[in-house]
């Protein structure tokens, strides 16, 4: 009788009835226990199997990324909760050409020695004997009875191999590495979950090494680029000085020139030597972006906070800018705020500040056109707003403003010929960022002016002690100085 049927017959008893009076024969009886029994141990197997196979897709979709960790744990979990005794990873050298441990485990660790546990391994894709090498070569899995011929000798009497199982890992059509396992089970005898088991453990590890190896590579491609970055901010800032020595020379002989004297000029040699002079000034302009961007973003920037007076500050500027907004035929103004508190920063990159965006007001700004600044004190804080009436800037690009060499000559038309290094913005916003203030741009459109402003902590006493504490407390913090006044 069949086993369905033994079942149906079983089920079919009525009610009171008991197995032990139903019409069954013993050995009918003893048939169905054993199969009750063999669908129980394979259902068990099932689902230690899928719960294996959950706990390595989970491992390798943690916060494990080194390469070699990712295979220490999944071949602890392969020996331990799955009962093989053995597991071993390899990964693939491209550049050597073999496969090398990268992990294993044996049943029963204790009794192994840590030399024999981290022994590496390698073997030579040359070597087409070797039974991995076969099976990296024909891209599939493949069985064996013996451990000794394809890795080393047994590590110790107790773990008992009758089969072993290996297979390739491939991802994306390259070799990642193999999986060797070696079992107590002869081939045949393995289950069909133990099977299914081992096909899908090569492709799910292979994908978790690879993913821990592409990571692996950005850290280092990371790391790589910091270092470059350093190496050229450091050659920005040594030849920004060797270039402004000889430079400052040039435009000094160029002034005295100027001057008279080394004796009068005809109009021709004054026109020759003003260009000579411009361009000059314009390249020691250059410079000296290119050596405060490379201070700024290498750290080494002070940053001298204190109590300042921005009417006074703004007022000092806008003087030293008349003569050239005069030239181009630009009126510059000011809108002085008489109760407008001090604000905590450094007076000279806040000046540095005012110059770049009244310079960019002044370029930007058409004959007869207006550029003033004004202030509001708001919630603690200081704005600075500096409003002109310029050609102003397409909404699509104000955006990219504050970044380095940001230049929009589709959006700017200027008075000048030339547009500039597009580094003044940048700069501007990596001093108010060093202020941990704010500073953005406005604009109505092309033709309707553009409204720069910055944000500024007020000045209180409070504040100003509360830095300092911070500062002593940071040591890390180099570069900030803060001197009340």
């Amino acid at each position: 009788m069949g086993f369905s049927k033994l079942i149906k017959k079983v089920l079919d008893l009525k009610s009171g009835d008991t197995i032990s009076n139903a019409t069954l024969p013993e050995s009918e009886f003893t048939h169905i226990n054993q199969e009750m029994y063999k669908k129980s141990a394979e259902l068990a197997e099932r689902n230690k199997a899928l719960s294996l196979l959950q706990k390595i897709n989970e491992l390798i979709l943690g916060s494990i990324t080194h390469p070699e960790e990712v295979a220490k744990q999944v071949v602890s979990i392969l020996v331990t909760e799955i009962d093989f005794q053995t597991a071993t990873i390899f990964i693939y050298e491209k550049d050597n050409k073999l496969l090398r441990t990268l992990a294993q485990s044996y049943a029963n660790q204790e009794n192994t020695s840590d030399a024999d546990s981290s022994k590496v391994i390698t073997i030579s894709l040359k070597e087409t004997e070797n039974f991995i090498v076969q099976a990296v070569k024909e891209r599939s899995a493949k069985y064996t009875s013996s451990l000794q011929n394809i890795l080393v000798e047994k590590p110790h009497d107790q773990i008992k191999v009758n089969s072993v199982f290996t297979s390739p890992m491939y991802v994306r059509n390259e070799l990642i590495g193999a999986i060797v396992i070696g079992m107590k089970e002869e081939q045949q005898a393995l289950s069909e979950y133990r099977r299914i088991l081992l096909a899908q453990l090569s492709e799910l590890i292979g994908i978790g090494i690879d993913n821990s190896l592409l990571y692996s590579e950005v850290q280092n491609t990371n790391l790589r680029l910091k270092e470059l970055d350093l190496l050229k901010n450091e050659f920005v800032s040594v030849a920004s000085h060797e270039l402004r020595t000889p430079m400052t020379a040039i435009k000094s002989y160029l002034w005295m020139a100027l001057e008279g004297r080394g004796g009068d000029l005809n109009e021709k040699q004054r026109y020759y030597i003003q260009r000579g002079y411009n361009s000059v000034d314009r390249l020691i302009r250059l410079v000296n972006d290119m050596l405060n961007i490379s201070r700024i973003e290498a750290g080494r920037i002070t940053i001298d906070m204190q109590s300042l007076d921005l009417n006074a500050l703004a007022k000092e500027v806008v003087e030293e800018v008349q003569p050239r907004a005069k030239e181009v035929g630009v009126k510059v103004s000011m809108s002085h705020h008489e109760t407008l508190p001090h604000v905590l920063a450094d007076p000279d990159k806040i000046k540095e500040v005012f110059f770049n965006l009244l310079g960019n007001s002044i370029k930007f700004t058409p004959k007869d056109g207006t550029v003033t600044v004004s202030f509001v004190e708001k919630d603690g804080f200081v704005q600075t707003i500096i409003k002109d009436t310029g050609s102003g800037i397409e909404a699509d690009d104000i955006s990219k403003l504050f970044q380095k060499f940001g230049l929009l000559p589709g959006s700017y038309t200027t008075n000048q010929p030339a547009l500039g290094t597009g580094l003044g913005l940048y700069i501007c916003r990596s001093i108010i960022d060093l202020h941990q203030g704010k500073i953005w741009a406005e604009s109505e459109g092309r033709g309707k002016g553009s409204t720069f402003t910055f944000l500024l902590k007020a000045y209180n006493k409070a504040d100003f002690r509360q830095l300092n504490k911070d500062t002593s407390e940071k040591k890390e913090v180099v570069g900030l100085i803060h001197s009340e006044i």
